[in-house]
């Protein structure tokens, strides 16, 4: 559903103002696409995006640094239910290549951030068919679907996943039960429930966005005058991909917005991935799946793959050049992303599939990122739907066309996909009057993934404004205390920030009976 409406928002953080122009209505072309300047400076309509003078240029990365090639091949890995060298299939057979690649890959390193600490361990999604070790290009074509061992969340589980054919899926019309795996097994523990992220992963990747690809063979990474190059290479084919860096002034390192049109706050670095950049430089958003855009030109097996995902993992390949250079000041460790309505979902997407970027921040996303495919589908007002959304615009995965009338067989829903955040904070900006993005069915979800940070003792680290206005409109001081709380205690380390009861209540109460499926006892 396609709406013409033009808003702007200001967001302030302390000096700071973040404008987006030209929003969708979770639509594919909501006003025009927006005109803000994503590397940062004045973003139309007047309000300096980014807080501080640009000191862009920095020491060039002499000659760049190599990205070690590919993703590490797991040993003995079975390809995981058509997530594979080939794309997703619905959950059917593996594709071309069969079993995962090789023995060798080091997979050696533990997921970053001590809270994500178990042993290390191997990329939720089985390579097909790869050369040992490299994680890259299949032998029998396409590219491995073998995630960075650090990137996708529940990484540092060792345990492989299998998605199910569709035909094996089970109905459940209530809202999955985030603490029992899908054969049953309850989580107990936080190593479990570091490997339930993991299997969530793996199922959202199968049913709903379609899969990750892992790393290309190659990726070389220059940074200078404020502009980070990307140089890939996989299969034959080559990828250069460059986007605008702008800092603040003084010497660093400074946390950093992957910027989706939002605008950068004072102190923090833009990475300039607007909505612009990401339809022009990676995939488009149109109605066809898989065949517009650099990310299926680089990946031509990846068909199944919709453009947040694509836009996913470019976003990641980002964070490897920033890891791997020098001269812009970015603490790496720092990160998040912003934007709203269709650059909401985008902004969550990237981070929720990389357990690098520290913080999971979004705003007016609705469908595909905060409402329920459920509880949307439950409703009898006109909201977002599982069939609406895929009918209009490549946002999912192919595979997430067959659950238009049958939602109830997602062996997932968003309530759980949000989860995969955890334990970086969620903060999550939505209009009450919102009547598209379906305020009840993002209040309950949020409040569902709430329940699961409370259980994992991280109640506080969800922040979740429901102001009472329209799409991507001013959410008054609500959202700005709380956007400012996250940014300054978990962006600027002011550890005297408190992020506790920021969260709106009293306008919705969460129906138990209705979607909650199973207890969510808390996790020693």
């Amino acid at each position: 559903m396609i709406r013409g409406t033009l808003v702007l928002f200001v967001l302030p953080l302390s000096a700071c103002s973040a404008v987006n122009t030209g929003l969708d209505r979770n639509a594919n072309a909501r006003g025009g696409t927006s005109s803000a300047s994503s590397a940062g400076g004045t973003a139309s309509g007047g309000v300096l995006a980014s807080g501080g003078g640009s000191s862009n240029g920095g020491s060039s990365a002499a000659g760049g640094s190599n990205v070690t090639g590919g993703a590490p091949s797991v040993a003995g890995a079975t390809a995981m239910g058509g997530i594979s060298a080939g794309g997703s299939t619905a959950g059917g057979a593996s594709t071309t290549g069969g079993a995962a690649g090789g023995s060798a890959g080091s997979n050696s390193g533990a997921a970053r951030g001590g809270a994500f600490g178990n042993s290390a361990g191997a990329g939720p999604i089985a390579g097909s068919g790869g050369s040992g070790g490299s994680g890259g290009t299949a032998s029998a074509g396409g590219t491995s679907s073998v995630g960075p061992v650090a990137e996708l969340p529940g990484s540092a589980c060792t345990r492989e996943f299998k998605a199910p054919a569709f035909q094996d899926l089970k109905t459940n019309a209530k809202l999955p039960d985030p603490f029992t795996f899908l054969d049953g097994t309850k989580v107990k523990t936080r190593d479990d429930w570091v490997c339930r992220q993991k299997e969530i992963s793996t199922l959202a990747q199968a049913f709903i966005y379609g899969p990750k690809p892992g790393k290309p063979e190659t990726l070389n990474a220059t940074f200078s005058g404020g502009t980070l190059t990307l140089d890939m290479a996989s299969g034959g084919r080559t990828w250069k991909l460059s986007v605008a860096i702008k800092t603040p002034s003084g010497t660093g390192p400074f946390p950093a917005m992957f910027d989706v049109d939002a605008g950068a706050p004072s102190g923090v670095a833009s990475i300039g991935v607007g909505l612009t950049w990401l339809t022009s430089n990676v995939a488009a958003a149109g109605t066809s799946r898989g065949t517009s855009g650099k990310f299926y030109d680089f990946f031509p097996n990846s068909k199944d793959t919709g453009s947040l995902m694509a836009w996913a993992w470019a976003a990641s390949r980002i964070v490897d050049g920033l890891e791997a250079t020098q001269g812009h000041k970015i603490d790496t460790k720092r990160m998040f992303g912003l934007g709203c309505s269709r650059n909401g979902k985008a902004a969550a997407t990237m981070a929720l599939f990389d357990q690098r970027i520290a913080m999971v921040a979004m705003q007016s996303p609705g469908s595909g990122t905060t409402s329920a495919w459920r509880i949307a589908q439950a409703q009898t007002t006109s909201v977002q739907t599982a069939k609406e959304i895929f009918g209009e615009t490549s946002w999912m995965g192919e595979p997430f066309g067959q659950f238009g009338s049958n939602v109830n067989k997602l062996p997932i829903d968003q309530h759980e996909v949000l989860a995969l955040a955890w334990p970086r904070p969620i903060l999550v900006r939505e209009g009450n009057a919102d009547s598209w993005n379906c305020p009840i069915c993002v209040w309950t979800t949020l409040k569902y993934t709430q329940l699961v940070y409370e259980a994992l003792a991280a109640k506080d680290a969800i922040g979740f404004t429901q102001y009472s206005g329209g799409h991507c409109e001013a959410g008054g001081t609500e959202w700005t205390n709380t956007y400012n709380a996250f940014v300054k205690k978990y962006m600027l380390g002011d550890s005297s920030v408190s992020t506790t009861g920021m969260f709106t209540e009293g306008k919705f109460t969460f129906d138990k009976a209705k979607w909650q499926d199973g207890d969510l006892t808390p996790i020693p």
